[in-house]
């Protein structure tokens, strides 16, 4: 199994780590309606970690989190962070 490691390009592996928490907190809001605004913070959690994987990562690592220039992605992944935390928050408990 090492050797099909070796042999793999993983450049997406941090595209696909934010894709999998994304899809988690989806899940989890179908799963647990009444526990929408968790899956809302878990869904700006997975945008704070492709920030901070955009952040620290080279362009040639980055993959799919590349879209711009590093400071411009890490900017508008924080800022959907921030914006869905407080577009959430600001919704009307039931």
């Amino acid at each position: 199994m090492v050797s099909w490691l070796q042999h793999r390009d993983l450049k997406e592996a941090p595209f696909l780590l934010v894709l999998l928490v994304e899809t988690l907190a989806i899940g989890y809001a179908m799963a647990a309606p009444e526990h929408w605004l968790r899956a809302v913070g878990v869904m700006a959690g997975g945008l704070s970690v492709a920030g901070v994987l955009r952040l620290v990562l080279t362009d040639d690592q980055a993959g799919l989190l590349r879209v711009r220039r590093r400071v411009f992605d890490v900017a508008c992944y924080f800022a959907l962070a921030v914006a869905t935390l407080v577009f959430a928050l600001a919704l009307p408990q039931r």
